[in-house]
């Protein structure tokens, strides 16, 4: 029994049965072990979270392409931990609350600290920049969990809910019923990736002037 096979077990029980089945002993029924072996090696479930959040957040401090700018690298961090987050839904759960001082936490803080004071933020802007473009990407996962924008059939669906509203009402909702069903989660992510992007570029020239 290892710490990475207990956090491989919670990570598929989680995707399997959600944040809710997470306990010690359905952790111990998956392992097959005593809830007390798992005690050997973290003391509580929320020690296990911690470690779990710790483990996902590494993943936005993987290393970009090599060539890519300040802006290249941050939509690709962005993106790539939004997929993270969209293949695990149950752990995008756990990020609310848990504490976020792990070494992979702390790591990506780093990195997100040397990416954005390279491209000319102040530390104090570098750090608001980071969270706000973390936050964007854990909002948009949860705000449409259990989702699937892209399915044939809730686009179907949408068209005739927007279709058979009262056009005196809606409207808009109703002449564009065809072009708004068709927007998805990832039109709706790309579209605001792109607006925090654009926006940090401005905060980065205004520091530039200032410090002209």
């Amino acid at each position: 029994m290892t710490l990475e096979a207990i956090l491989d077990a919670s990570m598929a029980l989680l995707d399997t049965r959600g944040a809710a089945a997470l306990t010690m002993r359905n952790l111990a029924e998956a392992l097959d072990c005593t809830q007390a072996s798992l005690y050997r090696h973290v003391r509580n479930r929320e020690e296990l979270v911690t470690l779990l959040v710790d483990r996902t957040l590494g993943v936005a401090s993987s290393v970009p392409p090599d060539g890519a700018d300040w802006a290249e690298k941050a939509a690709w961090s962005a993106r790539l931990f939004r997929e993270h987050l969209l293949r695990h839904p149950g752990v995008a759960s756990l990020l609310r609350g848990t504490e976020r001082l792990g070494p992979n936490s702390l790591a990506g803080r780093e990195y997100s600290l040397e990416l954005f004071i390279g491209a000319g933020l102040s530390p104090r802007l570098a750090a608001a920049v980071a969270s706000s473009l973390a936050t964007f990407v854990i909002g948009s996962v949860h705000f449409n969990l259990g989702l699937d924008a892209s399915d044939s059939e809730e686009i179907s669906h949408r068209r005739l809910l927007y279709r058979s509203r009262d056009a005196a009402a809606f409207p808009l909702l109703v002449q564009h019923a065809d072009v708004l069903a068709e927007v998805g989660s990832d039109d709706e992510f790309e579209v605001g990736l792109n607006a925090l992007l654009t926006g940090f570029r401005i905060l980065i020239e205004r520091e530039d002037t200032t410090r002209d």
